[in-house]
């Protein structure tokens, strides 16, 4: 039959179903009497560690319903446990007298079912399903059992006995859902999953620190039932506790591949030989979407990766690899630049039958199990040059799905497509030379989407590679070496990004490019970020009045140089100065792209950080709610843009306690809360930073010291003066003494000031400014 973890019965030679004379033929109408498999006892053995939520659900829905029939489905990915629960379930009900008799249907086919039921027949009656069914029809309070019912031309219906009763279905395929209720039969606990396997390895299990091993290795199978079963077998039999660890991660795919061990679970095949009995039933188009999924990350993957790809007009550099990626997209919907829902929903509609992939409605995003991945890949890399070659093509269908625009729809696929992480799985950077384009245009995703470190692995490749094959002076080199500055400058490795803005601005000044403008917009925007003011507005001014002139005071370009402006006016307490223009470029930019858009936004933030500087806490305030609640809904909470308002705003009720004059008793309540509720968010915005940043980024530096205020305030001073040092040796280490950022931070450790994040410019904001749109 085909295998799920489910501890099925014996099998025949074939291995294909249950062998018939394994059957307890009790006399059916004896009353309370289980009809199931002689295994039952290790079967349910098993399956009592399989503590899911929806073991409560089933008795629930068998206990506060009667009267009509009832249907419960188990569905989920073969080898995830959905017969040991049904198994259990029905035990126990035995045990608690829940039914009147108790049946089991192997399900796997047609004519596995009808042998089943025929044993239903009444003596003297034709030995049939149907007569089976219709003596079943005319009892009351049964459970019938219809296990691995998994083949999607099987109508399971026609086998539902008609009136009153109770059926349990277990299944890969999630569309039987649609006979009743239903409950998604996952990956186990930790917990249960660590029991599993130190019950199953027994006597071997003899280490001191036992507990911690078997839950290392249960969380590398990502407890996933079969493979804690199969992996609990071999270190029964011939393994020990302490070294399965380094074993599985050296040869996974050749323990998840056979089942060397028998009799542990009576079950009848291997985790991968599992998937390969569904693999085969794939058409072309489910083989090949399943062997794309298996190159991405396993969660959120979008639909509009293969949509957006189909549709493209962008051409690559490789002829060959232009024609496989033609075909393998072709495979799954994409017609002639054109894009085929219908093909692509059969497609997925396959995978999800089988429960390879899960749909999320929601997004209209797919997942696909991480052990599933592995086998997939395993399967293709038996021809190594088929896997590299998929390798090379998922890249250019990632590459190919993205835009540059700026429109909404295009900022928020970038969004998603960063934040799902759906290209990580790509070894990207080993096909550089033959894909600069698409690294590039990764990188810039991976950049607007805050992820600073990975954008700069990806634009030194293409950086270099660009040198080697175009030159130092090419336009396409510098272009990269703006991209790559702009990282650098974002990360806060400030002397490497003047380092190659310098060499660029230089080397567009002698061939008198265009371009030599933006080359000072980026210099300006680091001399701003090294305490150079002077510096940055001598180039700003110089900038803005040529953009003015050439391109219109409501080009994009010039609207972005006005807020960069603006930024240098704020670091030099020109207030008013900043704030005439940061209104002007919000008005402007709000018509142009709405108040939702991500530069709008932005522009927002830095307004309102301008009201803070001038002591408006409360304009500053409304303004950064407004955009906290956008950046939650769009970005969400973890993102580098939603860390820095929330920081922000924390400062907000810190400082508005001079601007009230509520009751006494009132303002009390109020400054506890605003106290409670800063400290929270700075925790929050400080560990995200160190995780995504690093301790040593400053805006992880600005946390810290904003954290340590808080602490001061509480009266917890070892914890403050524990921030604070860190605080000021890391800037002194980083910048020297004689920083503005230094000595702001020595000044705030001797005063307790609190801090906004930095003036630190960016395409998206990276510390409270946002330089948007830079070129």
């Amino acid at each position: 039959m085909a295998g799920n973890i489910e501890s099925v019965p014996p099998t025949d030679k074939q291995g294909l179903r249950p062998s018939m004379d394994t059957k307890i033929h009790a006399d059916i109408r004896g009353g309370n009497t289980l009809i199931l498999l002689n295994t039952l006892e290790n079967i349910v053995e098993i399956g009592h560690f399989l503590k899911f939520e929806s073991d409560a659900k089933i008795h629930q829905f068998y206990t506060r319903q009667s009267g009509s029939r009832l249907v419960y489905v188990l569905h989920g990915l073969g080898g995830a446990g959905k017969s040991q629960l049904a198994f259990k379930f029905a035990q126990e009900a035995q045990e608690n007298n829940r039914f009147s008799d108790i049946f089991y249907v192997d399900a796997s086919s047609q004519q596995t079912a009808e042998d089943d039921l025929k044993l239903l027949a009444p003596a003297g009656s034709e030995e049939t399903a149907n007569s089976g069914l219709g003596w079943l029809a005319r009892q009351k309070e049964w459970l019938l059992v219809f296990d691995n019912a998994d083949d999607i031309q099987l109508d399971i219906s026609k086998f539902f006995p008609r009136g009153k009763g109770n059926i349990l279905i277990t299944t890969r395929n999630p569309q039987l859902s649609m006979h009743g209720e239903d409950f998604k039969v996952s990956d186990m606990d930790v917990d249960d999953a660590k029991d599993l396997l130190l019950k199953l390895v027994g006597k071997k299990a003899v280490d001191n620190n036992k507990e911690q091993l078997a839950t290392d290795i249960v969380m590398e199978l990502h407890c996933f039932a079969l493979a804690v079963t199969q992996s609990g077998g071999y270190i029964h039999a011939r393994g020990k506790l302490d070294t399965y660890l380094n074993l599985y991660k050296t040869s996974r795919d050749a323990l998840l591949n056979q089942k060397e061990v028998q009799g542990q679970d009576q079950y009848g095949f291997a985790v991968y030989a599992t998937w390969a009995l569904s693999y085969n039933l794939l058409s072309p188009g489910g083989k090949c979407l399943l062997q794309i999924c298996s190159q991405l990350h396993h969660q959120n993957i979008p639909q509009e990766i293969f949509e957006n790809a189909s549709l493209s007009n962008t051409k690559l550099e490789d002829p060959e690899l232009q024609i496989e990626v033609a075909a393998l997209l072709a495979h799954i919907g994409g017609q002639n630049k054109g894009w085929d829902q219908m093909v692509f929903d059969k497609c997925a509609g396959e995978l999800q039958s089988f429960s390879l992939i899960g749909q999320n409605l929601l997004d209209n995003s797919y997942s696909i199990h991480p052990l599933v991945q592995h086998w997939s890949n395993e399967t293709t890399s038996q021809i190594h040059a088929q896997l590299e070659s998929l390798k090379m093509c998922v890249l250019a269908i990632i590459g190919l799905s993205i835009s540059k625009g700026n429109t909404m729809e295009e900022h928020q696929y970038r969004h998603k497509l960063v934040a799902t992480s759906s290209c990580d799985r790509v070894e990207m950077t080993q096909f550089s030379l033959t894909f600069c384009d698409d690294d590039d245009t990764l990188a810039f995703v991976l950049y607007e989407g805050g992820q600073f470190k990975n954008a700069i692995k990806l634009q030194v490749v293409v950086m270099e590679a660009r040198k080697q094959h175009l030159g130092e002076d090419h336009s396409d080199t510098l272009h990269s070496m703006d991209t790559l500055a702009m990282s650098y400058w974002r990360q806060g490795q400030w002397s490497d990004a003047e380092d190659l803005v310098v060499f660029v601005l230089e080397a567009r000044k002698r061939k008198l490019s265009p371009s030599t403008l933006y080359s000072m917009n980026y210099l300006a925007s680091i001399y701003l970020s090294q305490g150079r003011w002077h510096d940055a507005l001598a180039l700003q001014v110089v900038v803005l009045a040529a953009f003015k002139q050439r391109l219109g005071v409501e080009h994009p370009d010039t609207l972005s140089t006005m807020n960069n402006l603006a930024a240098t006016y704020n670091s030099q307490h020109q207030w008013k100065d900043a704030e005439d223009l940061q209104i002007f470029v919000l008005e402007t930019r709000k018509k142009q792209l709405g108040e939702d858009h991500p530069e709008t936004l932005a522009i927002t933030n830095n307004l309102a950080a301008t009201y803070s500087s001038q002591g408006k806490h409360s304009d500053a305030e409304t303004l950064k709610l407004v955009v906290l609640e956008a950046y939650k809904r769009q970005l969400g909470k973890e993102h580098t843009n939603t860390l820095t308002i929330m920081n922000n705003l924390a400062l907000n009720y810190q400082n508005q306690e001079q601007w009230t004059d509520a009751e006494p008793l009132q303002l009390a309540v109020l400054e506890g809360w605003k106290r409670q509720d800063a400290e929270a968010l700075q925790v929050t915005v400080l560990e995200a930073r160190k995780q995504h940043l690093g301790g040593e980024h400053p805006d992880t530096l600005v946390s810290m010291n904003n954290l340590a205020r808080t602490y001061l305030s509480q009266h917890r001073f070892g914890e403050a003066e524990a921030l604070e040092v860190k605080v000021v040796e890391t800037y002194k280490q980083l910048l020297g003494e004689e920083h503005p950022e230094t000595q702001i931070s020595m000044q705030s450790k001797a005063g307790g000031h609190f801090r906004e994040s930095p003036s630190t410019p960016g395409m998206f904001f990276f510390g409270d400014w946002d330089y948007a749109s830079l070129p």
